[in-house]
């Protein structure tokens, strides 16, 4: 008696595991689609979704940049050089009374070249020419702008572009690297749960395009124009700075495309 009742538990045991293992077959087959390929080998693909997403960031500016430039003419080359060094050190002074570190200046070589002119179907020189160009960066949009300022009314002076950016990019680009990435999977998850599903593993990831972009402006105004406009105002010296020039924030921006199991 004892042992038909331990064949019939034993029994039942079977039965409950042959039905778990077909359960869990055919949930292994729903998970899994293999795919013969032309070479007879069998490639099992895992049911995923892809989604794209991007997105793009204003930040506030901490650094700016200016570009100016040096131009002398003169039919002496010794003269021209002289007066080239001579009209430096007004960007230098400049420079010193906004309390802008010397360091934060920089400044390519001098250069001199010949110009010429035809006449006759013969060249003459005509004189020389002497340029240089100086980068300035500083922290605060107000001192960028009282810099533009000085330096317009000069005549030797032009004003090439003035331009915002970040001191650390990389930390800024991380976080909208990250607020993308998270962008993605919500986008994923909502798809998923449409189809009563829900996300796995990240399968594949690839960052698209993406980057910092400054907005540069560029003033190719001559430093004497900008001086006589702003004497017919009446204002030259005693107008505050006009910080509505100078761009103030930068864009940044991430894109990605990502692939995750369905389960």
């Amino acid at each position: 008696m004892i042992s038909k009742l331990l064949n019939m538990v034993y029994l039942i045991a079977l039965l409950v595991c042959v039905i778990f293992l077909i359960r869990t077959v055919k949930d292994d087959r729903a998970a899994v689609v293999p795919t013969v390929n032309a070479n007879g080998t069998t490639t099992i693909e895992v049911p995923r979704i892809e989604v794209s997403a991007s997105e793009t960031k204003k930040f506030a500016a901490d650094k700016f940049e200016m570009g100016f430039s040096l131009e002398i003419r003169g039919k002496d080359k010794e003269a021209v050089f002289k007066r080239i060094s001579e009209r430096r050190s007004v960007i230098f002074e400049n420079v010193k009374s906004l309390d802008i570190p010397q360091s934060d200046v920089e400044q390519n070589s001098v250069d001199i070249r010949k110009e010429w002119t035809y006449r006759n179907n013969k060249r003459e020189l005509v004189g020389y020419v002497a340029t240089q160009s100086f980068v300035i960066t500083v922290n605060r949009k107000i001192d960028a702008a009282a810099l533009v300022q000085a330096l317009s009314p000069e005549p030797d002076v032009e004003i090439r572009r003035t331009s915002a950016g970040l001191k650390d990019e990389n930390a800024v680009q991380s976080k909208v690297i990250k607020a993308v990435g998270e962008k993605a999977r919500n986008k994923a998850k909502e798809y998923a749960e449409g189809v009563g599903a829900s996300l796995g593993r990240v399968l594949q990831i690839n960052g698209e395009g993406g980057g910092v972009y400054y907005r540069p402006i560029r003033l190719r105004t001559n430093g004497l124009m900008m001086a006589k406009s702003a004497m017919m105002d009446g204002a030259a010296e005693a107008a505050m700075p006009d910080e509505s020039a100078i761009a103030d924030s930068v864009e940044v921006s991430a894109s990605v495309r990502v692939t995750f199991e369905l389960k």
